[in-house]
């Protein structure tokens, strides 16, 4: 039986990545007086970064749960079987509204299998998982060992990441006004990770940006599952090329791994992050 998957524009999925039967699911963005869903309405992540240091605020919104029953329907009426791997619970709304939907459809299809499972990440993390699952389906996996694997991949789904701007942070309630300040006026640069919860939460603090990126592979080093393992790494950025391919390149020097793989962090997550953001993504004994 032929399986459809599903995510949503947070998983920051690469453009080359496989899209065969994968359909990912708009969350508007918007900035100024524009939206845009990236899906139907397009802004670069070089346009809407720019517009972010010009001062420009941005708001965003989840995936609507009609436009998801809409999708799904369709799949299942073409007799597909539909997974929906979705944006953390921890930080939207958005896999609470499309499981409900996943759950009618269920009922009003039980000749057809759906779930909507909880990526409890973000970004190019959610996209590293959606990158496993589809690689596992196209291998032949039938829904329920790929149930199974996804929730495998859930636990081992690691996102570390490091921000330019405390300022941000301070906007999403991760630190107070008063120390995004502080540590602004002090050059801490410092490095959060998506918990068990889904949630960001600190991780560590430096003083330099140089510090903040090697610690990103510092703490790669301490998590992740064997070099052999990592069949793909995963590495975000918001429009700091350079710094991104220097994370590159520590990991290649310290580890061997070869597909690592370097790409923008959309609007979407920009919008909470700005500019400056690095992050990276790999699978790990623990979150």
């Amino acid at each position: 039986m032929s399986i459809f998957i599903f995510s949503d524009t947070t998983a920051d999925y690469p453009a080359d990545a496989p899209r065969k039967d994968v359909e990912i699911l708009p969350m508007a963005v918007r900035i100024g007086n524009d939206e845009y869903d990236n899906i139907n309405s397009f802004i670069t992540a070089k346009e809407f970064y720019t517009r972010m240091r010009g001062g420009e605020m941005g708001n965003t919104s989840m995936v609507q749960p009609f436009l998801a029953q809409e999708r799904f329907e369709e799949k299942l009426k073409a007799g597909y079987d539909v997974l929906y791997l979705a944006f953390s619970s921890a930080l939207s709304g958005t896999y609470a509204g499309c499981a409900r939907v996943a759950k009618e459809l269920a009922e009003k299809y039980p000749e057809r299998k759906i779930i909507a499972v909880d990526s409890l990440n973000a970004s190019m993390g959610e996209g590293l998982l959606l990158w496993y699952t589809v690689k596992k389906r196209d291998e032949g996996a039938s829904f329920e060992e790929l149930c199974e694997y996804v929730k495998y991949l859930v636990e081992k789904g690691v996102a570390l990441f490091t921000v330019d701007d405390l300022t941000h942070l301070a906007r999403l309630g991760r630190c107070s006004k008063a120390s995004a300040m502080i540590g602004t006026l002090m050059n801490i640069k410092p490095v959060l990770h998506v918990d068990e919860q889904g949630r960001l939460m600190p991780y560590a603090k430096v003083m330099s940006r140089k510090k903040a990126l090697k610690a990103l592979v510092d703490g790669m080093e301490e998590r992740m599952l064997p070099a052999s393992e990592q069949k793909k790494v995963y590495i975000g950025h918001g429009d700091c090329l350079d710094d991104a391919n220097l994370v590159k390149k520590m990991i290649q020097d310290r580890f061997g791994i070869e597909d690592v793989e370097v790409g923008d962090i959309g609007p979407v997550i920009g919008t909470h992050t700005n500019a400056g953001v690095v992050a990276l993504f790999f699978l790990g004994n623990s979150k």
